[in-house]
């Protein structure tokens, strides 16, 4: 595994401005029934400034190298959990988190607070997890709480596929890798229509992430796929002022 290096003094001082300062602003993907095309969720993404980051991997890469991932994990939660009374309808709300933001206390102590509010944990972690008794026990306790537990980029490598077995999600996030180009991909269609079978199985949805066309669309509906987020279906934007669902066009 490659040594991380370790990011310059602008780069931390930038990071410790955009800590100082709440300086992310919340966007939000819907995530749709795609049968009819009803919103059930949004998953809440951090945006930068372009001045501060060029990209928010870029943002985040350089906050764990500089030892301050989790407060900036922290702090982009906190930034949607303040906009959880502009969720419309009964949708819930994703929110994205590594394992170490997951076990941190206050990441905790703030999600527990606002586990009434129809709340979903995203676990992002794409490593080996060394701990799995401890994060199990904490995923437990918010899952009691009511905050859903989801799973990213399923099929996308065995960290994921790990997680599915240790967690039992409630939540199943087909990856983008496996959705683009579904419709004219044998193999694609085979994963995808056993991970739709496999999430019934254990009583999990599974989301398809990155639809882009029609043709995707549609057979991933042909395979059992029930949900699904992706340009197609509606780009990442700040919240609708009020419930709606969205045209297939």
């Amino acid at each position: 595994m490659p040594e991380m290096m370790t990011p310059g003094q602008a780069t931390i001082d930038t990071l410790h401005s955009v800590l100082r300062s709440g300086a992310i602003q919340p966007s939000f993907q819907p995530v749709v029934r795609l049968k009819d095309g009803e919103i059930v969720a949004f998953e809440a993404l951090a945006r930068f400034r372009e001045h501060h980051f060029a990209s928010p991997d870029q943002a985040f890469a350089a906050a764990n190298a500089a030892g301050l991932g989790v407060e900036l994990e922290l702090l982009a939660m906190q930034r949607a959990l303040a906009s959880l009374d502009g969720i419309p309808g009964d949708a819930y709300l994703s929110t994205n988190l590594s394992v170490e933001a997951i076990l941190d206390p206050q990441v905790q102590e703030t999600l527990l607070a606002n586990a009434h509010r129809r709340l979903a944990v995203e676990l992002t972690e794409h490593t080996q997890v060394h701990d799995y008794p401890r994060l199990v026990a904490v995923t437990e306790r918010f899952r009691a709480a009511g905050i859903l537990i989801a799973v990213d980029d399923a099929g996308a490598g065995f960290a994921s596929l790990s997680h599915i077995l240790q967690l039992r999600p409630d939540i199943i996030k087909l990856d983008i890798t496996l959705t683009s180009g579904i419709d004219t991909d044998p193999v694609r269609m085979a994963l995808a229509r056993c991970l739709a079978g496999f999430a019934t199985d254990i009583g999990a949805v599974l989301v398809a992430e990155g639809i882009e066309t029609a043709a995707e669309h549609e057979k991933l509906l042909m395979l059992g796929v029930q949900f699904g987020q992706g340009y197609l279906l509606g780009r990442p934007a700040p919240l609708p002022r009020t419930a709606h669902s969205l045209t297939m066009r």
